[in-house]
């Protein structure tokens, strides 16, 4: 095969980003000789991320629909349609220029003109989604491209019958392996003879979550239970100032979450498709609370693919302080129940997901070709 040129397009949260840098990663690794361009927003993760691993990263400046009745606000939205119209001509050159063979959009608004340019300009293209309820952009472009590549086949239902869905699975990159508990443990400061909760709510920590489990994590720990607790930056001194407990590991952030995932017997979450996918791939069973203001409320139809699998427990965020003491002491009274849901998590992961897509994007250029 002659010298791929591959066009990915992902903006704004790390849900987007980190599965469409698993992609480039892995096009890298099987064709190295392949050009690889990312396309993303000024106004997110990607302007980090992506050189730092070392893409070429093009900035395609757009926003969305502002919700909001300020007299700012609507003068920004009544701008917006010529904005678009802005945007698409940018995107028309940079695809013309770059001439992709693939373009691959994984979400974001980035994704839309991107991946339309590249459909109308003969690219093979490809939607990866990660929800179970997809995005916007995602359903508007179903109609224009190749393939629309599903983490779940809850999400089959939102799309029209002629639309061509596979399901893959979400990428994750290859960092994200089990080590060794006793190491794990060691890492952290745990005991190993101790059943172990750990907390996590998104690099900024999710606060409806920390503050229902600072009324219950001492005790939480007179049971036995030690717990490890991402706070996030915006709590993390309220919380540490609240407790002289061995057995509560307060960190604003943590780094090595393969360690930390390896430490734990349960999870307490919210429902992003990255932390979902992540929790499949090490089969571990989880508390799902859903960020009540994502999108379409997204959020939670992740959280139900997985409670109808028996593989979490979901507990709304207006639920927090009635059900989040109760089920967590229930679920740790009960290590079948957990190793039941451990089980049916592990059957959802995705190892190959990045493979899939690839694969199927490679055959689409040689389908083209012959």
């Amino acid at each position: 095969m002659e010298r791929l040129r591959v066009m990915i397009a992902a903006g704004g949260t790390g849900g987007h980003i980190f599965p469409a840098l698993a992609l480039g990663e892995e096009i890298r690794r099987r064709l190295p000789d392949s050009e690889i361009v990312f396309v993303g927003t000024n106004r997110g993760l990607e302007e980090k991320v992506i050189p730092a691993n070392g893409f070429d990263l093009k900035i395609l400046a757009m926003r969305g629909f502002i919700r909001s009745f300020s007299p700012m606000d609507i003068l920004k939205n009544i701008a917006l349609p010529f904005q678009l119209l802005f945007v698409l001509l940018k995107a028309f050159f940079m695809v013309r220029k770059f001439r992709p063979n693939l373009v691959i959009g994984c979400g974001g608004y980035v994704s839309g003109p991107i991946v339309l340019c590249g459909a109308l300009s003969g690219s093979r293209t490809l939607l990866q989604e990660q929800n179970s309820r997809p995005g916007r952009t995602t359903l508007l472009l179903s109609r224009w491209v190749d393939e629309v590549h599903l983490t779940y086949d809850d999400a089959k239902r939102f799309f029209k019958k002629k639309v061509a869905l596979t399901i893959s699975g979400n990428p994750l990159r290859q960092a994200l392996q089990a080590i060794p508990k006793n190491e794990a443990y060691q890492l952290f400061g745990l005991e190993k003879e101790k059943k172990t909760l750990l907390v996590v709510g998104g690099s900024l920590g999710a606060h409806s979550v920390n503050m229902a489990l600072l009324d219950m994590a001492d005790e939480l720990t007179q049971k036995g239970i030690q717990i490890l607790w991402q706070t996030g930056n915006p709590d993390y001194d309220m919380i540490q100032s609240r407790f002289n407990n061995p057995d509560v590991k307060i960190l604003k952030f943590i780094d090595a979450m393969p360690a930390a995932y390896s430490c734990a017997d349960l999870v307490l979450c919210r429902a992003g498709a990255m932390t979902i996918s992540e929790i499949t791939m090490m089969g571990l069973p989880s508390v799902l609370v859903p960020y009540p203001f994502a999108a379409d409320n997204h959020q939670e139809y992740n959280a139900m693919s997985l409670v109808n699998r028996g593989a979490a427990v979901l507990i709304r965020n207006t639920e927090l302080k009635e059900k989040l003491k109760t089920t967590l002491i229930d679920l740790f009274d009960h290590p079948e129940t957990l190793r039941s849901m451990a089980e049916n998590s592990y059957k959802l992961r995705q190892p190959d997901a990045a493979k899939l897509i690839i694969d199927r994007a490679i055959e689409l250029i040689h389908e083209r070709k012959n």
